[in-house]
């Protein structure tokens, strides 16, 4: 097992929570978290925020961080620009390390635009509308960024460890919890149909990493150590409850699941023994999976290791990006959570060693990774 990754489990919520104290240590982007939270983001509850006020603060400043002083409102550190001329996509980075959400243009690698503001932000997902959401860990809510844009147009509480997120082809917004207050010894997901205020919270069967829905709008989940989910499983959303199914491929160390051609991409962040994120691109069948290929991620010399761990979301990189993915991969861009800057990797359509890589923020500790077009 990874002693990165088992470090993350082993220090669980605490370290989430000390981490996010220091998510704005350099100053430059407070989070919303703490005792200011209710005034700097919306964390009233959904369709209940200030919206209006919200988005005028953050439309007054510019790329050159111009504006309304941020002591004012935390979020108007946030700012976009036009992306450079052949732009055929635009990443959006999770970095934990700022607390903000970098949005990156795709091939050239320049920053061209930043939602701050965040506590604890891990994994993200995009719908095919292109709007980006967020699970904010250090708050337990789900954010919504609009499409092309640095405004967060809706959230969600969830109460709990948010790690990650999915969009259904439908609308359905699903956050998961790797730990949820309202069941303490497991995680669960909470599902809002139509991205809709009302929604149902589903008790996980262990520690839950993101889910993910496939191109039937079916939910599915990895999970492990807590009962009744003592070693890694994949799971399935049957009703109201969670069901084990029968794969053929041993998942080593959980990690995201994410809409996949031609069903799902199941995460795994030590495939086979090895030191470096894999994606079993997974046939479903009612409850059986059978794995048909392996996309191992290396992590490169970028931190003078090989070694690529990454466990909350992956960006597929195609000419339609945006949400539930209905052609296989070809590409795909991942943070890697080995190294210190944590860079982007990029990799071919057969993954190994990475093609390429972006740095474009100093100091960025970047955990999850989703794609829009430009």
């Amino acid at each position: 097992m990874k002693v990165f990754s088992l470090a993350r489990y082993a220090v669980g919520i605490a370290a989430g929570v000390a981490l996010l104290a220091g998510c704005s240590a350099n100053g430059s982007t407070p989070s919303v978290g703490g005792s200011s939270a209710s005034s700097v983001a919306p964390l009233v509850n959904h369709g209940k925020v200030d919206f209006a006020t919200f988005q005028k603060l953050t439309a007054m400043t510019n790329a050159m961080h111009k504006g309304v002083p941020p002591v004012q409102h935390a979020l108007t550190h946030s700012w976009m620009k036009k992306p450079p001329h052949g732009a055929s996509g635009t990443l959006w980075a999770t970095d934990v390390e700022y607390g903000t959400v970098d949005a990156i243009s795709y091939p050239s690698g320049s920053l061209v635009g930043q939602v701050s503001g965040f506590s604890f932000p891990q994994g993200d997902c995009t719908d095919k509308a292109g709007n980006v959401y967020v699970g904010d860990a250090g708050t337990g809510y789900g954010y919504e960024i609009q499409a092309g844009t640095t405004n967060i147009i809706d959230s969600w509480f969830t109460d709990g460890y948010t790690i990650g997120c999915s969009v259904s082809l439908n609308g359905d917004v699903a956050f998961t919890n790797f730990y949820s207050y309202f069941s303490p010894y497991t995680g669960g997901v909470w599902v809002f149909p139509g991205g809709g205020a009302s929604g149902t919270f589903y008790a996980g069967p262990g520690d839950d990493w993101p889910a993910g829905y496939d191109k039937h709008g079916a939910l599915y989940v990895e999970c492990n150590y807590v009962a009744p989910c003592s070693s890694p499983h994949l799971a399935v959303l049957n009703g109201s409850t969670w069901q084990f199914m029968n794969f053929d491929h041993s998942i080593t160390f959980p990690g995201a699941v994410q809409g996949l051609a031609p069903d799902i991409g199941v995460g795994d962040q030590e495939p086979d023994g090895q030191f470096y994120t894999g994606v079993y691109f997974t046939n479903v069948n009612g409850t059986g999976a059978h794995s048909t290929k392996e996309y191992i991620m290396q992590g490169g010399s970028t931190c003078s290791s090989s070694y690529m761990d990454d466990s909350t979301s992956w960006a597929n990189i195609s000419k339609k990006p945006n949400g539930v993915q209905k052609k296989k991969m070809k590409g795909a861009a991942a943070a890697n959570l080995w190294c210190f800057p944590s860079p982007i990797n990029l990799y071919g359509k057969k993954a190994g060693s990475p093609i390429g890589s972006y740095t474009p923020v100093t100091s960025q500790y970047d955990y999850g990774v989703t794609m829009t077009k430009p």
